[in-house]
């Protein structure tokens, strides 16, 4: 079996709920969704999306440009030899690793399709069936936070995201309070930046809340900064920007700074490369998310299904972007949020997701 033909489509996926970070937020960014076609006549599909170029070196429209050289690249090659995949995209382009996530999650949900069996199974076999999601609290007042951090729980969310940064420090700290206040005792709640703080804020911001029970989730610009803010503050380290692959990730590892990571799929490059980062993870017992930036069905299928796959007690959940877009690909199958958890789809192998043809209209690239 070898890649016949990539074809790349756009679908816009706008924000219908409140979705503020530190310095930007959320309007309708365009996923881009690959479909690989086999010589057998499978077919694959994978997708990346990010909601804003702001916090990291890749945009969309540079994710489809990419794929110009990436898409050729693979074809010929047989889809289910990951390594191969993967080593050819290399050998075409250096980084770029959102477009490479794009096809490598293609050549999963492919390989699934091939040998009649879930993603997850070819990750290693599921570990939980119902895998804990979190959801993320704009920036807002404190007021609007507490009753936000209230109504998510009475939808059994029981890990919150607040989001910080971009204003005047006492606000991001008066928020924090308001929140933790709202907090159920089983309530896990991180506090994201998106590396919005400087080391002095970050410093201000845990003395300032020094009785409260919450991680801090890359609140500084680059590793060094996180570096020099770990030996000074009491809370824990989500890195996240900074965990840009299974290199930068070891050695944050073992150097103590990271208490744990939110990993997001496209950055890592694919599922191919989260396998790796997943493992080394499990074996030194730090805990990780399954998550991307932002995306429609096929995303979270990727997130959920490696998500099955890692011990309950290091998992950190994995997000869905669905509740602030609500589009699905697949309405019956495709991921949703039911009292905190998200569930497998159940539509097939590979992914579990059931794609009807010209679902997002004619492509804009197709590679032979």
């Amino acid at each position: 079996m070898t890649i016949e033909e990539v074809r790349v489509f756009t679908t816009p996926l706008p924000a219908k709920q409140s979705y503020t970070m530190s310095n930007s937020a959320v309007a309708t960014p365009y996923s881009t969704v690959v479909e690989i076609l086999d010589s057998s006549g499978h077919k694959g599909f994978g997708e990346v999306c990010l909601a804003s170029p702001q916090y990291q070196p890749a945009h969309n429209d540079g994710i489809r440009a990419s794929l110009a050289l990436l898409a050729p690249a693979i074809i010929g090659c047989d889809p289910i030899t990951l390594n191969t995949i993967n080593w050819a995209m290399n050998e075409a382009l250096d980084g770029h690793t959102e477009g490479k996530a794009a096809l490598d999650i293609a050549c999963w949900d492919l390989s699934g399709k091939i040998f009649d069996r879930s993603v997850t199974d070819l990750l290693g076999g599921r570990r939980q069936e119902n895998i804990l999601t979190y959801h993320v609290i704009g920036i807002g007042t404190p007021e609007f936070a507490a009753e936000e951090a209230k109504r998510l729980q009475s939808q059994g969310i029981t890990r919150i995201q607040l989001k910080a940064g971009g204003r005047d420090i006492h606000e991001d700290i008066a928020c924090i309070h308001a929140v933790s206040a709202a907090l159920l005792p089983d309530t896990d709640l991180a506090v994201d930046t998106n590396r919005g703080w400087t080391t002095a804020q970050a410093i201000q911001v845990s003395n300032a809340c020094a009785d409260l029970n919450f991680s801090m989730e890359q609140p500084c610009s680059s590793e060094a900064e996180l570096s020099q803010l770990k030996q000074q503050i009491s809370h824990p380290i989500i890195v996240d920007e900074n965990s840009t692959d299974l290199r930068a990730i070891a050695r944050m590892i073992s150097s103590g700074l990271a208490d744990g990571f939110g990993l997001k799929i496209s950055r890592l490059g694919g599922l191919t490369n989260m396998r790796a980062v997943r493992d080394l993870c499990m074996a030194t017992r730090t805990p990780i998310s399954t998550d991307d930036a932002w995306g429609g069905d096929i995303i979270a299928a990727a997130g959920i299904a490696l998500g099955a796959t890692v011990e309950p007690q290091f998992s950190r959940g994995a997000w869905l972007a669905h509740p602030y877009h609500q589009t699905h690909y697949d309405e019956i199958n495709g991921p949703r949020i039911e009292n905190g958890f998200a569930t497998l789809p159940q539509g097939g192998p590979g992914l579990g997701l059931i794609i009807e043809d010209g679902k997002f209209g004619e492509p804009i690239a197709v590679y032979k």
